[in-house]
């Protein structure tokens, strides 16, 4: 029954809201680092067999395996049955054709090139062999009847040996800035600025603290001998040991900075990749230009063992569990297609799957099918940051590649290179290294004064390939924020790693939950969608007056069967709604309960598409930064907007919504023990709904000095910049209907004269280009896709304003002086001393105190 719900609701509520307390600042990204794969095959089990110019990329099917996703350890999101038009293997691909250069390079005479422009260039600088390697080779060939060594030659000049020691000497004229291998054995160097925590040559843990603990690495005892059968297919069960290994590989391993400054050397890298080109003299009065490569057409891990737990990896040939595959390579100006070698670690409780991942390189690998090089990645970002969808951006990038190559894709390819560049671009994203508190405003901190509803209604998930699931009896309306957001980017990262894994078609609606800069969320986070009724419909009758009578205990639902005929009469009259006399006891109690149900849901937002999800509410601060977002799957009502402050660190000051008398009537109901606190018995208006509307004046929302109380405790109510437990949920006046709404007036914004200025700064916002990149109309088909945008245009957006307030204040430093975050997060100029002034300081307080000991 409602009065059941209601019962239910105040418990979660309230226990969810009177716990307004601290979050720890805890990282929302990607744990994330960079493991890394590499070239040319050194001689080995089975090296790939060269395949003539040109060869095509041509997909073999595939037979299909067992829905093996369907034991995922993912809380309630669950697996796509086997489509009879989509590739489901979940294991690498090993019976494509496999080959090594798709362009054969004339020699070209290098002679007069100094060595350090040979290395630069990725070239082995000849020198005549020793003693010793030619006692090698003479005791390999008169072995070769045993033992077949395989030689692989890089071309002299066009292609580019992707060797560590090499990748990132970007020219430097000096060894300043970088780092080598402690291990003795390897070779391999970084520079500082992109230090790895494992050296992914030889897997040496370069990290400072060597004895850092990883709860889930994989331990091989030294004795074992229950190694991988290399021979035999994996059984279902190995390749979910190896599903979950790889990820935490790529995980453990891939780091990616987020800031393009960060990479310059490696743009650098990657442009002059694509500008190398040879050219030769005239040819019949024509000067002939051969455009050649420096990119390699062969890629593949460097590593000799597992980065997880050290056991021997296992690299095969055509037809087996890690053999080389057909891999497209995408730049800005090159499409082509290369291979791409797979190594498997032989422990049989890891079997980790090694490819080629450094990033270094200047490329990033879509599950061996992709190397796109990251400039290409950066490019999509900007233009998401402008608003543009992402699969418009990353059509957009492979058309202007196919102009710059006069290369042109078949449909299948073009919709093959689509998907995997934009499964690898929210991989990328998920890699990608950040603090989701860099978003917060500077001058607002965690604790904005005024926070602004906003709505976008077509900012949409199509339902056409994904079913929500509602859990039939949920006890409770709390989720888990990381888990979520962590499942969510283990999805695409799982996309990358195995393209052709089950994607996600059943979701568990009541998992989905909101996101809010860490330090700007509560201690316990909700999503009420499961108890929304559809079918509540406006009634006729005043809810104000229905919340009063719950308020002062006259109403109490769990015990309307008791209530005669007559009190359930005067308590309809009360609220406005009409009955008659020839009403019965049950329809009286269906009046008042409709009435309720509807106070309960509050006003409705109609969809954009019963075929789409609800749509996307946030609020910002007064400066458009972005304080929270939740992503709707039914229809936006008024609950929506108590989960999302309820699920809030601190509830704001005053909130402005345009639905606002629903809102807070909905708190009221929802959660009283939390608003009485609040607003009392005012339903969060200025004043009491039930006399006239008043002006008024709130002294706490001006401007104060700047200054932090830290006295006050992290799950009290008072605001710890009002110093008030007031709160109000107001509207601008011009979005309200005061006909249907007797209280509407009773929110408007202009009755406090404090909150006056903010009328204008509202109505700015919504005119804003912010505000408009941030309503652009968009559907996704893809569920996880979907919420890691809006989460990425949370953080883009908002940190674009952060960054510029940030700048504002570093112009007006002086010298000693850096710009710092205090402890409610907003921006702030520190003073520097030097030794010298704390010494002076010391001896002027020291000369202080004698003289009043003098005295």
């Amino acid at each position: 029954t409602p009065a059941a719900k209601r019962g239910q609701q105040s418990v979660y509520t309230e226990s969810a809201a009177v716990s307004e307390s601290t979050s720890k600042s805890a990282l929302e990204s990607s744990e994330a680092v960079s493991q890394l794969l590499n070239v040319v095959p050194v001689g080995g089990i089975d090296a790939p067999a060269p395949t003539q110019k040109g060869q095509e990329v041509k997909s073999k099917p595939r037979p299909k395996p067992s829905l093996l996703a369907a034991a995922r350890p993912m809380r309630a999101i669950l697996p796509a049955p086997a489509n009879v038009g989509r590739e489901t293997s979940t294991e690498q691909p090993n019976n494509r054709q496999a080959f090594a250069n798709t362009d054969k390079h004339s020699p070209v005479r290098t002679s007069g090139l100094k060595p350090s422009t040979l290395k630069q260039l990725g070239q082995s600088i000849l020198q005549p062999p020793s003693a010793e390697e030619r006692k090698l080779h003479s005791a390999l060939t008169s072995r070769a009847s045993q033992v077949k060594v395989v030689e692989v030659k890089p071309d002299i000049f066009p292609s580019y040996k992707y060797s560590c020691t090499v990748t990132l000497d970007l020219g430097l004229a000096t060894s300043r800035g970088r780092g080598k291998c402690k291990n003795p054995s390897c070779s391999y160097v970084y520079t500082n600025r992109h230090k790895p925590r494992i050296c992914p040559s030889c897997g040496y843990n370069l990290a400072k603290d060597r004895a850092e603990k990883t709860a889930k690495s994989l331990e091989v005892s030294p004795g074992q001998s229950d190694v991988l059968n290399t021979s035999e297919p994996l059984t279902p069960s190995q390749k979910e040991i190896q599903r979950q290994s790889t990820l935490q590989l790529l995980r453990k391993v891939m780091q990616i900075p987020e800031n393009e400054s960060e990479l310059a050397e490696v743009f650098a890298l990657i442009h002059e990749l694509n500008s190398s080109r040879l050219i030769l003299s005239n040819v019949s009065e024509e000067t002939v230009t051969i455009e050649q490569t420096s990119w390699s057409n062969y890629y593949e891990s460097p590593s000799a063992q597992c980065l997880l737990c050290n056991s021997p990896l296992f690299k095969g040939g055509q037809n087996s569990l890690a053999g080389p595959q057909e891999c497209w390579l995408l730049t800005a100006n090159r499409l082509q297609v290369v291979t791409a070698q797979v190594k498997v670690c032989l422990n049989l409780q890891c079997l980790a799957l090694h490819s080629f991942t450094d990033i270094y390189t200047g490329l990033f690998n879509v599950g061996n099918k992709l190397l796109v090089s990251l400039d290409l990645l950066f490019a999509i970002r900007n233009h998401i940051k402008l608003g543009e969808d992402p699969r418009v951006a990353v059509g957009n990038i492979l058309d202007s590649v196919q102009e710059q190559t006069e290369k042109s894709l078949s449909p299948d390819e073009q919709v093959q290179l689509q998907e995997l560049l934009c499964n690898g671009y929210w991989a990328f994203e998920c890699l990608t290294v950040r603090d989701y508190n860099d978003m917060i405003c500077g001058i607002c901190g965690i604790t904005p004064k005024v926070e602004i509803a906003q709505r976008n209604v077509e900012n949409v998930l199509a339902l056409k390939n994904i079913e929500f699931t509602w859990p039939e009896f949920l006890p409770s309306s709390e989720v888990n924020v990381e888990d979520f957001w962590s499942t969510m980017e283990t999805e695409v990262i799982e996309q990358v790693a195995f393209p052709s894994s089950i994607p996600i078609t059943k979701f568990d609606a009541s998992i989905v939950a909101p996101f809010f800069p860490p330090l700007m969320r509560g201690a316990m986070v909700i999503n009420t969608e499961k108890d929304k009724n559809l079918d509540a419909q406006p009634v006729t009758g005043n809810g104000s007056a229905l919340v009063r009578l719950l308020q002062e205990e006259i109403v109490r639902l769990e015990l309307i069967s008791s209530y005669s005929e007559e009190e359930l009469q005067s308590f309809l009259t009360q609220c406005g709604i009409p009955w008659e006399a020839s009403d019965t006891k049950d329809q009286l109690c269906y009046s008042l309960l409709a009435l309720y149900e509807f106070v309960q849901n509050g006003t409705s937002i109609t969809q954009a598409s019963a075929h789409h999800t609800g749509g996307k509410i946030y609020k910002v601060c007064p400066h458009q930064v972005v304080c929270g977002s939740k992503y709707i799957v039914r229809g936006e009502n008024a609950r929506d907007h108590v989960d999302l402050l309820v699920s809030s660190r601190h509830w704001p000051p005053v909130y402005v919504v345009d639905t606002a008398s629903s809102v807070a009537l909905c708190a009221d109901v929802c959660c009283p023990g939390l608003t009485s606190q609040m607003w009392g018995k005012n339903q969060g208006c200025f004043s009491d709904p039930m006399d006239p509307p008043t002006y008024v004046s709130c002294p706490e929302l001006l401007d104060q000095h700047y200054s932090v109380d830290m006295t006050v405790a992290e799950h009290s109510v008072q605001h710890p910049v009002t110093k008030s437990s007031a709160r109000r949920i107001v509207h601008t006046g011009s979005e309200q209907n005061s006909h249907r709404d007797p209280t509407a007036r009773h929110h408007c914004i202009s009755l406090c004269r404090e909150l006056e200025p903010y009328g204008a700064i509202i109505a700015a916002i919504n005119d804003s280009k912010t505000s408009n990149i941030r309503q652009r109309p968009i559907t996704f088909e893809n569920a996880t896709h979907y919420y890691l945008y809006n989460r990425l245009m949370d953080f883009l957006t908002s940190r674009e304003i952060v960054n510029r307030q940030i700048q504002e204040i570093v112009q007006s430093c002086q010298p000693g002086e850096v710009v710092i975050r205090d402890a409610l997060y907003r921006l702030g100029v520190a003073q520097i001393k030097t030794e010298t002034e704390e010494d002076e300081e010391g001896k002027e307080s020291l000369v202080e105190e004698e003289e009043s000991k003098q005295l």
